[in-house]
């Protein structure tokens, strides 16, 4: 499908999410960079099923080892204007929780680790079942926004990667990364081993399709 680079406004983080390919310059110098151009309003929602959060988090100490995996976007939005993104948010589905890595065994499967994450230890997901990002202001292709996770909120940034418009204008992509401290949130569970050390960094990918409204 071909695409036109889309010029980055202070939303753009509404269609953020978490590589860059090329030649020469990376994804992120193309998406601060790309050409301004003015036009009509449009409103821009996302596309659940073709969107989602890459998760990511590591241990230190004398067991080094990382879970990562995905969970959904329940839904979103996004307002532009011409080429450039003016407002915008979305939410994520904590429900969803998948973990994609290899590190599971029969007597520690994948499902023990979704068991935890979903306890008060972590997000604690029957009383907090979404999470959600909100534009608030970006420079370049650096983004600022209030993250809500755990029924607490903080600002975060977002580094965007790449975003772009389809050729025909009915749909948009976006990708940025986003590494938050979990024990701002609440999110303090401390490794049953005490020289294993659970990293405060949450890295999240999260890739987002727009369609026109």
């Amino acid at each position: 499908m071909k695409t036109r680079k889309l010029f980055l406004s202070a939303a753009v983080i509404s269609m953020i999410a978490v590589s860059c390919a090329g030649s020469g310059e990376s994804h992120t110098e193309d998406a601060a960079n790309a050409v301004d151009s003015t036009g009509a309003s449009a409103s821009w929602i996302v596309d659940a099923e073709s969107s989602n959060v890459r998760w990511e988090g590591n241990t230190a100490g004398a067991q080094v080892y990382g879970h990562f995996g995905h969970v959904k976007i329940k839904e979103g939005s996004v307002t532009t204007e011409g080429e450039k993104i003016v407002g915008g948010n979305f939410t994520i589905d904590m429900t969803t929780i998948e973990p994609k890595d290899e590190n599971y065994s029969e007597e520690h499967p994948a499902a023990d680790l979704v068991g935890h994450l979903t306890t008060g230890d972590f997000f604690l997901v029957e009383e907090f079942p979404t999470a959600s990002f909100e534009v608030t202001s970006m420079d370049g292709n650096t983004v600022k926004g209030n993250l809500t996770v755990k029924g607490q909120t903080h600002e975060e940034t977002v580094v965007l990667e790449d975003a772009k418009f389809s050729e025909d204008g009915n749909m948009m992509k976006a990708i940025g990364n986003l590494t938050f401290d979990r024990q701002k949130y609440g999110v303090a569970w401390a490794h049953y081993l005490k020289d294993v050390v659970l990293s405060d960094d949450i890295k999240l990918t999260i890739n987002l399709v727009g369609k026109k409204a």
